[in-house]
């Protein structure tokens, strides 16, 4: 999934000031601590369990993100990306 124009405006005022690594680092901080929350709709909506999500921010080109979610398959048993420690 593909989203654009993410950033709040104090993410576009740490851009302005060349904070860009920091933002990254701080974004990927928050995604990984709320892997419960991005992946239970996921598994909810396609039945499937979540194997490995990945996040990423580009910061140039005013937050365009892409929430990335691997998913096991079919009628897999076995534990999910929640599971797994953040």
């Amino acid at each position: 999934m593909f989203l654009e124009d993410t950033l709040t405006q104090a993410e576009r005022d740490m851009v302005d000031a060349g904070e860009q690594q920091r933002l990254r680092e701080r974004r990927v901080s928050v995604q990984y601590s709320k892997v419960r929350e991005f992946c239970l709709p996921v598994e909810r909506l396609t039945g499937r369990k979540v194997r490995s999500f990945l996040s990423a921010t580009d910061t140039e080109v005013d937050g365009l993100s892409m929430e990335t979610f691997v998913l096991h398959p079919v009628g897999y048993d076995g534990p999910s990306r929640i599971d797994a420690e953040a």
